[in-house]
């Protein structure tokens, strides 16, 4: 005899396999929140890689600055200011114009004239400060300064030579620079913590070294 055909109607078990509304929603806020604190270490990594980039460039061209100094003579460099006239020291670049003493970052050093744009230079990116002081003895210092060096310069022990470059660092989104802001508009107080003047968006390094006197005199 045939069976009738029943239709049973299968109610889930309790705890059986699924997800409630509330854990789906739990989770995409998980998942948001995750997505969120990735894109800010995303973020920071870059401001971090960029501020890097700035200070191994800002080192360079320092380094360039100096080596240029150093390439002088110390009788040149107690001779003549870098506006070619009478040194007293101790002397700087005020009075220099800034469009002399502005670098390109990541400029090849090449053989090519500054006037000429180099794929992946970014133009007048650092400012250089230059200064040059010597180094006295207080109970016997040079007649005169300007010194005359026919008979001061057994009396100057050694010259100062110091380097300052900055930047505008726009690496940092929570201190931006103001908008309009270039690099021709920094002075080495604006990188100065303890001065007035102090900027955070201001990126700075500073080369400094003691030449001995090396010159040689006939007696």
């Amino acid at each position: 005899m045939p069976q009738p055909n029943v239709h049973r109607r299968v109610r889930p078990r309790a705890g059986s396999p699924g997800f409630t509304l509330v854990e789906v929603l739990v989770a995409i806020v998980v998942f948001a929140i995750a997505i969120v604190g990735l894109v800010a270490i995303e973020g920071r990594s870059v401001e971090s890689q960029r501020a890097s980039a700035y200070m191994r460039e800002g080192e360079r061209v320092a380094q360039d600055a100096m080596a240029e100094l150093q390439s002088r003579s110390f009788v040149e460099l107690l001779s003549f200011d870098f506006a070619g006239g009478v040194a007293t020291l101790p002397y700087d670049e005020t009075g220099i114009d800034a469009d002399t003493r502005v670098r390109d970052f990541r400029r090849p050093p090449a053989d090519i004239a500054e006037s000429t744009d180099v794929v992946g230079a970014v133009r007048g990116s650092f400012l250089v400060f230059r200064t040059v002081d010597w180094v006295v003895d207080p109970l016997n210092p040079p007649s005169a300064n300007p010194p005359d060096l026919t008979v001061d310069l057994p009396l100057i022990n050694a010259v100062v030579l110091q380097v300052t470059v900055l930047w505008i660092d726009d690496s940092n989104s929570a201190m931006p620079p103001p908008v309009g802001q270039t690099v021709l508009d920094l002075t080495p107080a604006m990188a100065d913590p303890t001065n007035a003047a102090y900027a955070p968006y201001v990126g700075s390094i500073q080369l400094r070294t003691v030449r001995a006197n090396d010159t040689v005199v006939t007696p």
